[in-house]
């Protein structure tokens, strides 16, 4: 006998059906739901899931998680670790990440910002981004109540990304008044910003050389712009800030990530709501991409190949090769050394925290957020013993520099000391620590230390003062961080070379004063 259905049992089955396939969708992460229904029925801005405790042990056993993972990247050779272990932008039959059961998608989002808004719709489960970055979207998540975490050191730029000037400019103290290209909120800016902070440069100057500044859309751009000589500076990357360089006679490089090696970081970062509800898919696929890092070591050409292979990603295998020889793809020791804090700061800490300064100075962030907080250690600590914890990473050889090298910047500190003394004053130990994180993200570098005093009193006595103190300062940055001695000279000028005349309380002031010169290493490789 048929059943007669009427037309507001039609309306009842069709909701009904449509209610159990939204549930479904938003179970396996397809759709959220959360984002349309707000965060009634203990909905988040994390999908639903709760913010990940990082305090509580880390579980990736008799899970039954996704296998599908939806990683954003961009255009950048870091990246490959993660593209070998895949086969490509899709996963390959047979690649790492295939053999592990998983299914990866590379999702090639150029710009940043759309980056960080795929991962907080929802639209992508991991990112690819650089610490420096990751402070400003870190510190606007939290403002929104998104919940994400750094997980993975991916690569240090080590000479891909530099700041470029035309002849002339030789220092970053002779950028000021100059107009120099650089893509806004990208690494280029954290690059620039950086440099010109812990330089000899005032406030006042900084401000002019950002105000005159051409903003580009990406990185590519500036080289460009200083090739055809229509800009005085750039901050761009390898290969296009050397062929720039090349193409306008007298310019130079003034600094790069060689130099500044532990300044600029590739990362990735997973939403809480990814990593909550899959721990075990998330730890594979870190595995998955460091062994993708171990393939490129040990077979370097047909790792160039693969990536050269890969459709849309556009870096062919010759120009692969180029690209990896200025970056330094992470190892686990890598991975440990990076998020671990052995004297002071971590080197993520590190950087975050002088990214954070350049976002509140821009005013894109308020506050400066819990940046512990930032990162899930877990997945790392994990992967003990699976993979050797002896760094590859060369420590640099400091050698003195030439006579008549000249410092890349200076920078002009007012360190207190008790009167008649060498002891540092407990408010210039800050000053101090500045100093040490300055030197801690531009490794690649060797140091003078010049204490200065005014013309009053006794000459001898103000030079053996001045070097008294200035290897109190000395002293210190080695206690406190372990630099080798061989990185830092002392020197006492007296009042041998003032700044500012003597003759007014104002410019006594100014000479009694710091010197901070920052040259090259020439033992760098």
């Amino acid at each position: 006998m048929a059943v007669r259905i009427e037309k507001g049992g039609w309306i009842t089955i069709f909701l009904l059906g449509l209610g159990l396939t939204g549930y479904a969708l938003h179970k396996y992460d397809v759709v959220d739901l959360s984002s349309i229904l707000g965060k009634s029925g203990g909905g988040s801005a994390s999908g639903g899931a709760k913010p990940v405790d990082t305090s509580k042990p880390l579980s990736t056993t008799g899970s039954s998680d996704t296998s599908n993972v939806r990683v954003r990247v961009n255009i950048w050779v870091g990246c490959v670790g993660g593209l070998v272990a895949n086969g490509g932008l899709d996963t390959q039959a047979g690649s790492i990440y295939d053999k592990k059961g998983l299914k990866v998608g590379f999702k090639i989002i150029d710009d940043w910002t759309e980056g960080a808004a795929a991962l907080a719709t929802n639209n992508v489960d991991v990112m690819l981004t650089t610490a420096d970055v990751w402070a400003k979207d870190y510190a606007q998540f939290q403002e929104k109540g998104f919940n994400a975490r750094a997980v993975y050191l991916v690569d240090w730029s080590r000479g891909a990304d530099g700041v470029i000037g035309k002849q002339g400019v030789d220092n970053i103290e002779a950028l000021a008044g100059k107009t120099v290209a650089f893509a806004p909120y990208t690494p280029s800016h954290f690059l620039l910003w950086n440099g010109l902070k812990n330089s000899g440069l005032t406030t006042e100057q900084r401000k002019e050389i950002f105000a005159k500044a051409v903003h580009t859309k990406d990185g590519i751009e500036p080289a460009t712009l200083f090739a055809q000589q229509k800009v005085d500076g750039a901050v761009a990357w390898d290969p296009d800030m050397s062929d720039a360089v090349g193409k306008r006679p007298g310019s130079k490089k003034i600094y790069d990530t060689k130099i500044a090696n532990k300044l600029i970081a590739d990362i990735l970062v997973v939403s809480d709501r990814f990593a909550s509800k899959n721990p075990s898919t998330l730890a594979k696929f870190l595995e998955g991409w460091l062994e993708g890092v171990e393939f490129i070591h040990q077979q370097p050409a047909r790792a160039h190949n693969l990536i050269g292979a890969i459709k849309d990603f556009n870096i062919p295998a010759d120009l692969a090769k180029t690209m990896l020889e200025g970056v330094r793809l992470a190892d686990y020791a890598d991975n440990k050394a990076f998020f671990s804090a052995t004297s002071g700061d971590s080197d993520y800490v590190n950087i975050m925290k002088a990214a954070t300064d350049m976002y509140r100075e821009e005013r894109l962030i308020k506050r400066t957020p819990d940046l512990d907080a930032s990162l899930d250690r877990r997945f790392v600590d994990a992967m003990s013993g699976r993979f050797s914890s002896t760094s590859t990473d060369a420590t640099p050889e400091y050698k003195a520099p030439a006579k008549g090298q000249a410092p890349f910047a200076t920078q002009r500190r007012a360190i207190y000391f008790d009167t008649g003394s060498a002891n540092m004053s407990m408010d210039s130990r800050a000053i101090v620590e500045e100093i040490g994180g300055f030197m801690r993200s531009y490794e690649n570098t060797v140091v003078d230390i010049e204490g200065n005093t005014d013309s009053t009193g006794s000459r001898d006595i103000n030079v053996e003062l001045s070097k008294a103190r200035a290897e109190a300062v000395r002293s210190y940055l080695m206690k406190k961080y372990g630099f080798p001695g061989t990185r830092l000279r002392s020197l006492g000028n007296g009042p041998d070379k003032p700044i500012e005349s003597n003759g007014t309380p104002e410019g006594r002031e100014k000479n009694r004063r710091t010197d901070i010169k920052v040259y090259a290493n020439p033992g760098a490789n």
